[in-house]
């Protein structure tokens, strides 16, 4: 009996995590995915009256098959056996595991890697604010104190999808010049549609005009950086180092407890991952991308 677990169950509706857990694997995630047109599903691990464990997959169909994604999770509850990780998830499916012990864990099972493991740099927010300030490397710091001097303003509220489109065309274009991609802006306004005190947006302006600013997602006792934009200016003026402070300060000020920085490339951005560490990040391993094309035993609950 000790090598036996509650069986995983689909839910109607999102249930809460059990614990801190990334965006992917928040109820807000799937009610925005699920506004713009996805499909989202649900499973729960239960015991009694307490959960152990929840997932929030991702369904699409491509030509004929129907794939599931299941990313950055499952999020298990504090104390739970790691091997109740295990989903039976329908074939062909896709597993990003949020670390390195579930990811072997379905590597065990027939999954197989499909993209090297990922870094992302997360920063604890329990400390107070003058702890975090001296956990900022010394550049960084002296940066700060050089913005906080100049002649940047700066204000802070929740972003409104009815005003704040133009931010959104500003990333695009940002976007399309540096070669990279990011979650389409109708999920930026399904989210804070759906949730209206679930996103904070830090814009900094000069005599000239907005110069800079940083959007963050809020789920749970976590935050989440999603999308931000600079002028050529705002470099100089270290528009993004104010900004970033001045979230940190105020989501510590709030009770969150972790600030997610989003992922680390050393190559391709290699001055980003540095900006992001020396804030007193941690840079965390999370799993590889895993496929497996045939379905587990019982898989027939997610389908």
């Amino acid at each position: 009996m000790a090598d036996m677990f509650p069986t995983w169950l689909p839910c109607d509706t999102a249930p809460d995590p059990p614990g801190p857990c990334a965006l992917q694997q928040h109820p807000r995630y799937g009610a925005a995915m699920r506004a713009i047109g996805a499909d989202v599903a649900w499973l729960a691990l239960t015991e009694g009256s307490g959960t152990l464990g929840t997932a929030q997959i991702l369904r699409r169909r491509i030509g004929p098959v129907r794939l599931t994604w299941l990313p950055r999770g499952p999020v298990l509850a504090p104390g739970t056996e790691p091997r109740a990780a295990m989903l039976p998830l329908p074939g062909p499916s896709l597993v990003h595991p949020d670390t390195t012990e579930i990811a072997r864990l379905y590597q065990s099972h027939g999954y197989r890697a499909l993209l090297t493991p990922a870094h992302v740099a997360e920063l604890n927010l329990t400390p107070g604010p003058a702890t975090l300030l001296a956990g900022l490397h010394g550049k960084w710091r002296n940066r700060l104190r050089a913005a906080q001097a100049g002649p940047l303003r700066t204000h802070h509220r929740p972003f409104d999808p009815d005003r704040d489109t133009d931010l959104l065309i500003l990333d695009q274009h940002q976007q399309r010049a540096r070669g990279y991609r990011a979650l389409p802006p109708g999920f930026t306004c399904a989210f804070a549609a759906t949730h209206r005190q679930a996103s904070r947006l830090f814009i900094a302006h000069d005599r000239a005009g907005m110069l800079a600013y940083l959007l963050f997602l809020l789920h749970g006792s976590t935050a989440t950086y999603h999308i931000g934009w600079a002028a050529p200016a705002a470099r100089r003026a270290n528009a993004h180092t104010l900004l970033l402070w001045q979230a940190i300060t105020y989501l510590h000020g709030r009770g969150f407890t972790r600030l997610d920085l989003g992922t680390l490339d050393t190559e391709a951005a290699p001055g980003l991952a540095r900006f992001k560490l020396r804030t007193g990040a941690t840079a965390r391993p999370l799993g590889p991308t895993l496929l497996r094309l045939l379905p587990h035993r019982g898989a027939a609950i997610a389908a």
